[in-house]
């Protein structure tokens, strides 16, 4: 590697997506079985990346030490279908020049054509070369004479006249079909309803030439959140509607306003018709193995071999921070406990209350695991944060900048929430100052909690610079900021729970999204849901697909990449309606029974 990593899988081929690829275990395993699945993660999450790695190209090219395992496991050829980079921005255009839905259709329908054509090709080709043992499944033997019979039997079917009798030829083809879109001539025959029966037509000439009838073909879409809202509710309603042979793999952001899964009988049920992949983490121990091991892969395509995050972490100055000290079970009193009793009288009251300053306090396990180590985190953060609390008046000690409290192992691993955009935007600008500080080859010293610091605050202007360009059509909240101004009086309103206001046991780091706020709001949290902002945190009994089924009623919490600006807790918490932390952050007493017209309310 010559140091620059690519933040973005869009634009990198499947070949060079492999040679840097870390398997998140769970999830990837979940995508090589032969099942319909929805994969459903906000930017950066990696569901481009987790798509390209199913093609043939990219495991040709991927030397993971379980590289060989996973592959040997992959029971279908994949057909990766970007629809950003290609008929996503046919229709684009043709949002402009025409009003008829059927052309956007054919676009799509072509350009999943195509790139099944694709596969195909490269299927064969394959087989032509030096076959690797753990690929041999996923080769397919052709000849020339049997391609031409593929051609013959198929190119009636699709209306193309191809200029040579080959896959290739059929590609090009089709291709042309794409440029003819305008012309109109295509909008009938490649109707979004046409898509299930074409792929059948095409599979079953290669498979029955091949004599491979029962080869699987699993069609990737991918981004379909941009796609127009009749490709998108085509697709979820009619996964069935595709024979044995198909198996449909769609990546979507976890929230669309324009298609969801509708509560019928016949429509498509999760475990019995597909299964859903979820790309975030709603504890941050869930995300822990796959982010360390991409932590050190990172470090080590940019030239440094790390053998412990651990030590080349340095902890903030003097201890302080979150670190692992939450669990530990050491006795007695951490040293943060004095410091914040002598600044904060509510704190001091507890302090008293249960004596825990006294000669004669037993430091026995249920004592501490109640008094101590459940409020410890609370206690680290008020104690960094607040320079004197006294008469519900508090006055702070640290700047917003100030993300030092966050530096250390694991913390500075929990902050980028496993998101594989996020872990590269926090160690690549760390290697390029270790490189300006030391000899190339040298082993890399302890990274400094300042450095950490800046390392932090760029993972948190990778979040708001994008919540500041999304659209927030609302009343009550600053105009010009988008998206950020609603996230911010979310996390302003976690933040006065835990430091401007008087101390409390229980710390609130979740919201539910009640029935009490408008559907402006509703709207407001998917987007930022959608941009990584804002996780769900399911309950035990949820469905793994419930977000495409509504919003409301559901648990979330911000993301731990913004926990530093808004001064919270890397951990769940308890949980508040959204509308009662909304109207407490705007100066309105309400209680959780009470209901609010928060719909109505319009505070300029």
């Amino acid at each position: 590697m010559n140091g620059l990593l690519e933040f973005n899988a869009r634009p990198v081929p499947p070949s060079e997506v492999a040679r840097s690829f870390i398997p998140p275990e769970r999830h990837f395993a979940s995508l090589l079985t032969r099942n319909h699945t929805l994969i459903l993660g906000p930017r950066g999450s990696g569901k481009t990346t987790l798509l390209k790695m199913l093609t043939v190209r990219a495991l040709r090219n991927w030397t993971h030490v379980k590289a060989s395992h996973y592959a040997r496991q992959i029971g279908f050829n994949a057909v990766f279908i970007p629809a950003d980079i290609a008929w996503g921005k046919q229709i684009e255009a043709l949002e402009q020049t025409s009003e008829k839905s059927d052309r956007k259709e054919a676009a799509f329908v072509i350009h999943a054509l195509r790139a099944l054509i694709h596969a195909m090709r490269e299927a064969v080709e394959l087989a032509r070369s030096d076959v690797p043992q753990h690929l041999e499944h996923l080769a397919v033997p052709l000849t020339v004479s049997q391609e031409e019979s593929i051609v013959r039997l198929v190119v009636e079917r699709l209306k193309i006249k191809p200029v040579i009798n080959s896959l290739l030829g059929i590609e090009n083809a089709l291709e042309s079909l794409l440029d003819e879109i305008n012309s109109g001539e295509s909008d009938q025959l490649f109707t979004v309803d046409s898509l299930p029966s074409k792929v059948s037509i095409v599979v079953s000439a290669f498979n029955g030439i091949s004599g491979q009838d029962d080869r699987r073909w699993a069609l990737l879409f991918d981004e379909m959140e941009i796609a127009p809202t009749r490709i998108k509710a085509f697709l979820l309603s009619s996964i069935r509607s595709f024979d044995e042979r198909i198996i449909i793999k769609l990546a979507l952001a976890p929230y669309m306003e324009d298609a969801s899964f509708e509560r019928t009988p016949t429509s498509p049920q999760p475990l019995h018709d597909y299964q859903t992949v979820q790309l975030t983490y709603p504890n941050k121990d869930d995300a822990n193995q796959f982010s360390q091991e991409l932590f050190l892969s990172t470090f080590l395509r940019l030239g440094y071999e790390v053998g412990s995050l651990s030590n080349i972490f340095s902890p903030p100055p003097g201890g302080t921070g979150f670190g692992r000290r939450g669990t530990s079970k050491r006795r007695g009193l951490p040293e943060e406990f004095r410091s914040l009793a002598e600044k904060d009288d509510t704190f001091r009251a507890y302090v008293k209350e249960r004596s825990l300053f006294s000669s004669n306090y037993a430091f026995i396990e249920a004592n501490m695991a109640q008094d101590i180590r459940k409020v410890l985190p609370i206690v680290i953060a008020r104690d960094y944060y607040i320079r004197k609390f006294e008469k519900n008046h508090v006055v702070f000690n640290r700047s917003r900048k100030s993300h030092v409290l966050y530096a250390g192992f694991p913390s500075i691993v929990e902050v980028t929430e496993g998101n594989p955009r996020a872990i590269l935007t926090l160690v690549t600008p760390l290697v390029q100052e270790l490189n300006q500080s030391f000899v190339r080859g040298s082993q890399p010293r302890r990274i400094s909690s300042a450095l950490q610091s800046q390392a932090i605050r760029r993972i948190e202007l990778l979040l708001t610079s994008l919540l500041q360009v999304i659209p927030l059509d609302y009343g009550g909240f600053e105009p010009g900021k988008g998206l950020l101004d609603f996230v911010d009086q979310i996390g302003r309103a976690f933040e006065d729970r835990l430091i401007r206001q008087p101390f409390r046991t229980d710390y609130v780091g979740t919201f539910v999204l009640d029935q009490n706020v408008s559907t402006a709001i509703v709207s407001a949290v998917g987007k930022a849901l959608n941009a990584g902002a804002i996780i769900h945190v399911p309950y035990p009994d949820s469905g793994p697909d419930i977000l495409l089924r509504g919003l409301v009623g559901q648990r979330f919490r911000l993301s731990y990449a913004l926990a530093p600006r808004y001064r919270l807790l890397l951990t769940l918490g308890d949980r508040v309606t959204l509308s009662k932390l909304l109207l407490d952050e705007r100066g309105v007493s309400v209680t959780d029974e009470q209901t609010s017209l928060f719909d109505e309310l319009d505070v300029k």
